[in-house]
């Protein structure tokens, strides 16, 4: 078949390379100027085995089932850490605990065999209850994931066409007819939606009890700082679970040595949650050095140093950056990749990056016709993702319970800007 991927970022550029290798002709659209121009190229990527996600177990599941995959699929695109921390906090930015108990952490930590528990004192960390180091690698982005991908797709036979948006995409007599924004029409058998779920958004009732799906779009910032004292292997530290920091770093060359990383906060770097990718693209695009650097850095660093003193002395901020990036909204934090097809188009929800081998499995079956579920007009793998997640994906935050996609930090922000 003739098949257009819409979307040139991890799903779409795996996606494709998957389609070509089963014999179809894959036409990759990508809006930007360059692939992976988005979220995927451009933010630290920890390949997580699991505990990032202590209360949504169908995350750490999937995070599981495809690490070891991913990583013997792109080998090239993997780096392992010296070491690889995740801790567990006591009281996060605003007093309140871990959303989950030491007890639960540590069951967590050790789902994974070579888990080792460490000392947090002998670290140089403080206010931590527990810490554990794990032996999970971050995946390369930049300029050299393009490179890679640029290759990998051009040896494929895969059309690549940049700076291309699609405006509309219509089915007439079983093919796809897709309007660009230059006035170009194609003419495709099938269509997968890849991108990030911020394009031809189908309409999905968010209280049908078995299929909804509630999205919320976020500016997300990543705080960039260079390391003074880089070793031969990149670091991690990570605390959970609730309103904490998170250090990971940025690999985009092929130099022997990384010193690029990137600080988030589960609060602080997290501006905004809107109904639509225009409002949070909107305030992304409202957002200067002077507001960041007064406003968000200075929290950010502040609650870095409460957990490890060492941050600041050892690592010199450099800039920031900023991405609109999609996510369900769910009680648990539930962050996998979810497939499915609706009106004849297959939308693939973003999840976390090794997940990408999960959502190209099930592109392949709605395709091929492997056993499916059909419900409230939408059609996914029977045992695949949605299906087996259901209740996950659509238990909802409780009145009054904190979760990222209920944030409005730049509102807060900005009201607190006089004190």
């Amino acid at each position: 078949m003739q098949i257009a991927v819409i979307g040139a970022g991890w799903s779409g550029c795996h996606v494709a390379l998957e389609l070509a290798g089963r014999g179809h002709r894959v036409l990759l659209i990508e809006r930007e100027p360059d692939i992976f121009n988005g979220v995927s190229g451009s933010f630290g990527i920890r390949l997580h085995k699991g505990p990032y996600y202590p209360r949504s177990r169908s995350t750490r599941e999937v995070c599981a089932a495809t690490l070891e995959r991913f990583c013997a699929h792109y080998p090239e695109l993997v780096v392992g850490h010296e070491y690889a921390v995740y801790a567990h906090g006591t009281l996060d930015a605003i007093g309140h605990p871990s959303k989950v108990s030491n007890e639960v952490f540590a069951e967590v930590c050790h789902e994974s065999p070579e888990c080792r528990q460490i000392d947090p004192s002998a670290w140089g960390y403080t206010n931590l209850e527990a810490a554990y180091d794990l032996d999970e690698p971050s995946a390369v982005l930049g300029g050299r994931l393009r490179d890679y991908f640029r290759a990998r797709l051009a040896a494929a036979g895969i059309e690549v066409r940049c700076n291309s948006q699609v405006l509309e995409a219509a089915e007439s007599a079983g093919q796809f007819r897709l309007l660009l924004d230059g006035g170009e029409v194609v003419q495709v058998d099938r269509v997968i939606n890849a991108t990030g779920y911020q394009s031809l958004i189908p309409q999905i009732e968010a209280a049908a009890p078995e299929t909804g799906l509630e999205v919320v779009y976020q500016v997300c910032l990543g705080l960039q700082y260079e390391d003074s004292r880089p070793g031969l292997k990149p670091i991690s530290f990570i605390v959970m679970d609730g309103w904490f920091p998170c250090l990971m770093p940025q690999i985009d060359s092929h130099a022997q040595q990384s010193c690029n990383y990137v600080l988030t906060h589960g609060c602080y770097t997290i501006l905004g949650s809107y109904a639509t990718p225009a409002q949070a693209e909107a305030l992304l695009a409202s957002l200067d050095d002077a507001f960041v650097e007064s406003r968000v850095r200075p929290l950010s660093e502040q609650q870095m140093c409460r957990f490890w003193s060492g941050f600041l002395p050892r690592f010199r901020y450099t800039g920031w950056k900023g991405v609109v990036l999609a996510k369900l909204k769910t009680r648990s934090e539930f962050r996998s990749s979810v497939v499915f097809e609706q009106a004849g188009i297959i939308h693939v929800f973003p999840g976390k990056i090794t997940n990408v081998l999960q959502a190209g499995d099930e592109v392949l079956a709605l395709l091929e016709g492997e056993v499916c579920v059909e419900r409230d007009g939408l059609r996914y793998v029977k045992d695949g993702v949605l299906d087996t997640a259901r209740h996950e994906i659509h238990s909802r935050p409780l009145v009054g319970e904190a979760n990222t996609a209920g944030l409005q930090t730049h509102e807060m922000l900005r009201s607190t800007e006089h004190v």
